[in-house]
């Protein structure tokens, strides 16, 4: 470290009354650094948070023997009595199989019974064994509590952290990383070289950010690598969600104490404004990248006639049927989404459209910010008032807007995420998401603004993810993500085999083993397993790619009349040669009856 700016002071002589305080002040210092009396002579200190009557005793190898024990547990019964304690045994600690030190094999475990020990009891107790025959060490059991100790100096400025109980929700990573999971910012870019981003971004095998531009490329241009902001925007957004923590620098992310991983695709320009397609077009990019979830802190508003019931959107029905989860602002107008606002009825998009989270922002009081959209396509509230995030050249800013409760949400759920799956290809339904973030909510007090009735809990979100159930065990219990059907329910590339149907078993409407599908599709199975089937998951296998890919999750809601038949409420096209699976599973998502049937798309 380099030392500059010091000066040397001239040297005056003290007048009496400063050598008294300068005399003072010493013995005060010297009397400071004297250790605690209770902790006198203790190898080991006392912990602030202790096991009661539990000792760890290292005992002397050579001591490892029936005899010396015996002793050693006499000499320990007599600390015991002096203490006004009981006696409770001297027992090895258990050790997994395998290659262990003969030191490690010589730990043990002194339980004091019938007695509650102070703080300078423990101590005298430590001291007392630790100084009886073949004891080589002591340690009084300490109660290890799970914290998440981040040293970033502006942490303390991030009151959303604590509003969606972030901190809890890291420790249930118990120190781990958890799986990678990677959301795709698509904004104005992200800084590139912000000290508090540089580590959190995807790169490839070769160390290159993925990344893209689409600005100014329209519907056909290829995207280029100049996804750097120009705005700031972006890079406050990407802040919000992954900002590097634990490196005594700035703020952290809602997502950084697990593996997340930051995808930029910039999509509008320094003035802050983009094209609708050139965002569509980025937001698939990412999707096709391996992006799990999107936020998009972007939109506008359209008016209408009449209301609208559904929003649909082929993009965004294409990304739930690949697992992608997209967050989107609900917009910054203080509108009642869905009402009559004088010109129409309004809509925010993209937050409006199916298959979309719709975040509303609240305040470090948990109402409803002054600016936030509210309304019929709302999904859920997070905190956008005064964040506090990463800017670029290397600054930070605090920021108001849905645009910031959007990623605050998008973070909380990658952190559930990282902590739920299995393994980085695990990923949930859009349904099942969106049934979970509904209830996963800490407070209850926007139920007449957003379906979910408050503020988002990432605890909540996560437990209930991680035992796949929803929040408060009031549903059905969910499937497992995305589930690779066991045995695997796909024919060989080569020679795929029809499933014939059973009497009463489940069968294809309206297909028949080899036709060829020119058209978009709407798929049928009738025959739902009544009682035991919680959904039906339909995959379609390739010749060039064997490994299944689901593109439709059915349940009750797309039963018809009947209650045996359900279909796909959006069609779809089929390409290449292959098979068409339909799985059925119940409320474990234990695997119930799979058909197959062989066809050909376009």
């Amino acid at each position: 470290m380099k030392l500059k700016h010091f000066r040397t002071f001239p040297r005056k002589r003290l007048k009496p009354w400063m050598q008294m305080v300068l005399v003072l002040a010493s013995v005060s210092s010297i009397y400071a650094c004297q250790p605690s009396t209770k902790l006198e002579n203790l190898r080991h200190g006392v912990p602030a948070h202790v096991v009661p009557g539990s000792y760890k005793l290292t005992v002397a190898t050579e001591a490892h023997d029936e005899a010396s024990l015996n002793e050693l547990s006499e000499e320990a019964k007599g600390v015991a009595q002096e203490q006004g304690c009981g006696f409770g045994g001297l027992q090895a600690l258990a050790w997994e199989p395998g290659a262990i030190s003969a030191e490690l094999a010589s730990t043990y475990q002194l339980k004091l019974t019938d007695c509650e020990q102070s703080e300078d009891e423990v101590a005298d107790t430590l001291r007392k064994l630790q100084t009886l025959r073949h004891v080589k060490g002591v340690e009084a059991e300490a109660s290890i509590q799970l914290a998440v100790a981040e040293n970033d100096p502006l942490k303390s400025r991030q009151y959303h952290l604590d509003k969606i109980n972030r901190e809890q929700t890291c420790d249930l990573l118990g120190g781990k990383a958890g799986q990678q999971v990677v959301v795709a910012v698509i904004d104005s870019g992200v800084d590139k070289d912000h000290p508090d981003l540089q580590s959190q971004f995807l790169r490839d095998a070769s160390g290159e950010v993925i990344g893209a531009s689409f600005v100014g490329k329209g519907a056909r241009g290829r995207p280029d690598s100049n996804w750097d902001d120009q705005n700031g925007h972006g890079t406050h957004v990407a802040g919000l969600v992954g900002a590097a923590a634990n490196n005594n620098v700035g703020v952290v992310g809602v997502a950084s104490c697990s593996n997340v991983k930051i995808m930029p695709v910039r999509v509008m320009d320094a003035s802050g404004r983009g094209s609708s397609i050139e965002i569509d077009r980025g937001v698939q990019w990412a999707a096709s990248q391996g992006a799990d979830i999107i936020n998009l802190s972007l939109g506008g508003n359209n008016f209408f006639a009449q209301p609208r019931n559904s929003h649909p959107s082929a993009l965004y029905s294409d990304l739930a049927s690949k697992g992608v989860t997209v967050f989107a602002a609900a917009g910054n107008e203080s509108l009642r989404l869905g009402s009559n606002s004088g010109n129409g009825y309004a809509y925010s998009y993209p937050a409006s459209y199916d298959n979309v989270i719709s975040v509303a922002a609240t305040n470090s009081r948990d109402a409803l910010a002054s600016f936030s959209n509210r309304g019929s396509t709302v999904d859920i509230a997070a905190p956008g008032d005064q964040d506090v995030s990463t800017y670029p050249g290397g600054g930070y800013k605090a920021m108001s807007g849905t645009s910031m409760a959007s990623p605050v949400a998008a973070g909380a759920y990658a952190l559930a995420l990282s902590i739920a799956r299995n393994s980085p290809k695990d990923r949930f339904q859009h349904n099942d998401v969106q049934t979970l973030l509904l209830k996963a909510v800490r407070t209850s007090n926007l139920k007449s603004d957003v379906a979910a009735g408050g503020v988002m809990d990432t605890l909540a979100l996560a437990q209930a993810m991680k035992n796949g159930r929803n929040p408060g065990n009031d549903g059905p219990t969910m499937p497992a993500p995305m589930p690779t059907p066991t045995p695997q329910p796909t024919p060989t590339p080569d020679e795929p085999t029809p499933t014939q149907p059973t009497p009463g078993g489940m069968s294809f409407v309206g297909l028949t083993d080899g036709q060829t599908l020119t058209q978009a599709t709407r798929f049928a199975v009738t025959g739902w397993p009544q009682g035991k089937t919680a959904r039906i998951y339909l995959y379609w296998v390739t010749r060039d790619d064997s490994s299944p890919y689901s593109f439709a999750s059915l349940d009750r809601s797309d039963l018809d009349a009947t209650g045996t038949k359900v279909q796909t409420p959006d069609t779809y096209y089929l390409y290449g040669a292959g098979t068409l699976v339909a799985e059925a599973v119940d409320t474990s998502g234990q695997q119930l009856q799979v058909i197959r049937i062989k066809l050909t798309g376009r």
